[in-house]
C-alpha cells in the first residue's frame, strides 16, 4: 500500500475497507466473494503432509472469516458469527463451542474494562486528568507533550479502547490546546505551529501505552488466550512489569522526538496554562462522582497488581469494580446497554478465541512450528527471533485491523519463535506488545488511527513519515532493551 505524493490529506475512508450495507452492493461484492473463494480453495487443497485434514479444514475455515475480518463486508462481529456458523455447518467447531466461546474470564475482563472506561468519560476524571497536567506542564510544547503522554499513562490500564481514550479524552483536549495556541487544522500556514506536534504526541502515546497492560487494548485478552495455548501464562501484573521499563521509556522518547520530526514553529506556550485553568474552573470542583470513579479506579490498579496474593483474579476484581459503580450510581445500567463497544467486543472477541484455539487443538499451530521451525534450525537463536519480530510488526502495513493481525499472524509467528528456542512467555510478551506498537506506522492500521488523522493536522505523508521513523526507534527498544529487562526479571 503505496503512500499517495499528490494527496497527502486523503482521508481514511479511501484507506480502509468499510463495511457495505448489504451483497446487493455490486461494487462492494467483492468484500463477500474473496473471503468466499480463499476458504473454498483452501478446503479443497489437500492437506500438507503430517497435518490432519480436520485442522486444515479448521484452517480454511479460519483463514476465510480473518480474509472476511480483512475485507469487511459486514462489522466483525458479524463476520465472526458467520465464520463460526460455517464452522459448525462443516463439522470443525460444535455449536456448544460457539456458545461457550463468549464465556471466558478474558471475554468478561475486556467488556467490563469498556465499562469502567465509560464511568471514567461520563464521570469527566479523564478530562479533569488531563487539563491538570496541562496546567502544570504546559509552559513549553515539550511539556504539553509529556502532559499528553503522562494522562494516556494514567488512564490507559482502565479503557481498552483506544478509540474512545484518543476521541473521548485525548483528542478533544488536544485540540483545544492547538487552538489556543493559534494552531488551525483547517489553516495549513498555522498546523506547524504546535497542532502537527500534539496530535502526533497524542496519538503515539495511545500507541505505546496500548501494548503496556492487558486491559489498555481490546486485542490483548486475545494474545494473552493464543499464548496460553501454546504454554505462556501471562497474568495482568507480568505484563504490565514485563512492559514497564521499555514502555516507560518510549513514553519518555516521544516529547523529545517529535520535536525533530514535528517541528513545533512554537516552543513556549503560556496561553496554554491559562486554557487549563479556565477549563478547570468551567468543570468545577472534583464532582462526588469523580471521586468514586477515581478510589474505584485506584482500588482496581491495586487488585490487578496484588490479586494474586489476594486470591483474585483480574476478571474478579473488574466485577467488583463495575458493580460499586452500580451500587454508587456512578454508572446506571442504560450505560452499560448503551456501551455498544463492549457488546460487540464481547462477541467478536470471544468468536476469535474460539477458532484460534480450535487452530491449536487440531494441531495445526505445533504442526507449523515444528515444520517451519526445522528449516531455521541453522540460524541462531537472535537471528530467528529478530527475523520473526520484524516481519510480524511490518507486515502491519497491509492489515487495517489490530485483531485481525493478532488472529492472523500471531500463534503461527510464536510458534516460530518457540520452535527456535525462544522462551515462551518471551515469544508472547514481545509479539503480544508489538501487536499494538505496529499500529503507528498507518493512520488506518488502529482505532485511535482514523480518529486523530481526522483531526486534520497532519498529512498522510508526514503520518508515514513520523510513524516508520519511531517505529525504529521501538524495534530498538522493545526487541534489544526489553529482552534485556526480562532477563533481569528472569523471564528469559
Amino acid at each position: 500500500m503505496a503512500v499517495s505524493s499528490d494527496k497527502d490529506s486523503t482521508p481514511i475512508s479511501s484507506l480502509a475497507p468499510k463495511p457495505s450495507s448489504s451483497l446487493g452492493d455490486l461494487r462492494n461484492a467483492w468484500r463477500f466473494f474473496v473471503p468466499v473463494i480463499i476458504g473454498i480453495a483452501l478446503w479443497f487443497l489437500p492437506a500438507p503432509s503430517g497435518l490432519d485434514g480436520k485442522a486444515w479444514h479448521m484452517f480454511a475455515v479460519f483463514v476465510a472469516t480473518i480474509a472476511g475480518i480483512m475485507t469487511a463486508p459486514l462489522p466483525m462481529s458479524a463476520v465472526a458469527i458467520i465464520g463460526s456458523t460455517v464452522g459448525v455447518l462443516v463439522g470443525v467447531v460444535s455449536l456448544a463451542d460457539v456458545t461457550r466461546s463468549t464465556g471466558t474470564d478474558l471475554v468478561w475482563l475486556v467488556m467490563l474494562a469498556f465499562f469502567i472506561s465509560r464511568g471514567v468519560i461520563k464521570t469527566g476524571l479523564g478530562r479533569r486528568i488531563a487539563l491538570l497536567f496541562m496546567r502544570l506542564l504546559g509552559k513549553r510544547t515539550l511539556g504539553l507533550g509529556y502532559g499528553l503522554v503522562i494522562t494516556e499513562l494514567l488512564i490507559s490500564p482502565a479503557m481498552p479502547s483506544i478509540t474512545a481514550r484518543a476521541g473521548g479524552v485525548m483528542l478533544p483536549i488536544t485540540r483545544s490546546m492547538a487552538e489556543v495556541l493559534g494552531s488551525h487544522a483547517d489553516d495549513p500556514e498555522s498546523r506547524g505551529k504546535v497542532g502537527r506536534y500534539l496530535i502526533l504526541c497524542a496519538f503515539h502515546a495511545n500507541i505505546i501505552t496500548a501494548g503496556m497492560f492487558i486491559t489498555a487494548m481490546a486485542g490483548n485478552p486475545l494474545v494473552v488466550k493464543l499464548a496460553a495455548d501454546q504454554g505462556a501464562l501471562i497474568s495482568w501484573l507480568d505484563w504490565a512489569v514485563a512492559a514497564s521499563v521499555p514502555g516507560l521509556l518510549c513514553l519518555a522518547i516521544i516529547p523529545v522526538a517529535m520535536l525533530w520530526l514535528a517541528k513545533p514553529q512554537i516552543r513556549r506556550t503560556p496561553d496554554a496554562t491559562a486554557l487549563a485553568q479556565r477549563e478547570l474552573i468551567a468543570m468545577g470542583p472534583i464532582s462526588v462522582q469523580e471521586k468514586v470513579m477515581a478510589v474505584i479506579f485506584l482500588a482496581l490498579l491495586v487488585l490487578w497488581i496484588f490479586g494474586k496474593e489476594l486470591d483474585i483474579g483480574a476478571t474478579l476484581a473488574a466485577a467488583l469494580g463495575v458493580s460499586l459503580l452500580f451500587i454508587t450510581g456512578v454508572l446506571t445500567w442504560q450505560d452499560a446497554l448503551n456501551e455498544k463497544t463492549a457488546w460487540d467486543t464481547m462477541i467478536w472477541i470471544g468468536l476469535l478465541v474460539m477458532l484460534a484455539s480450535k487452530l491449536n487443538e487440531y494441531g495445526m499451530v505445533s504442526w507449523f512450528g515444528e515444520e517451519f521451525g526445522a528449516h531455521l534450525a541453522g540460524f541462531p537463536r537472535l537471528a530467528v527471533y529478530m527475523m520473526v519480530a520484524v516481519i510480524y510488526f511490518y507486515i502491519h502495513y497491509f492489515f487495517a485491523s489490530a485483531t485481525a493481525h493478532v488472529s492472523a499472524l500471531f500463534p503461527l509467528s510464536m510458534a516460530l519463535m518457540v520452535a527456535a528456542g525462544i522462551p515462551p512467555f518471551t515469544a508472547a510478551i514481545a509479539l503480544g506488545i508489538l501487536s499494538s506498537i505496529n499500529g503507528s506506522l498507518t493512520q488506518y492500521g488502529i482505532g485511535s488511527g482514523p480518529v486523530m488523522f481526522g483531526s486534520g493536522y497532519v498529512t498522510q505523508k508526514e503520518w508515514w513519515k513520523a510513524g516508520f521513523l519511531m517505529s525504529l526507534i521501538y524495534m530498538v527498544v522493545w526487541l534489544v532493551i526489553g529482552p534485556l529487562w526480562w532477563k533481569v526479571l528472569g523471564y528469559v
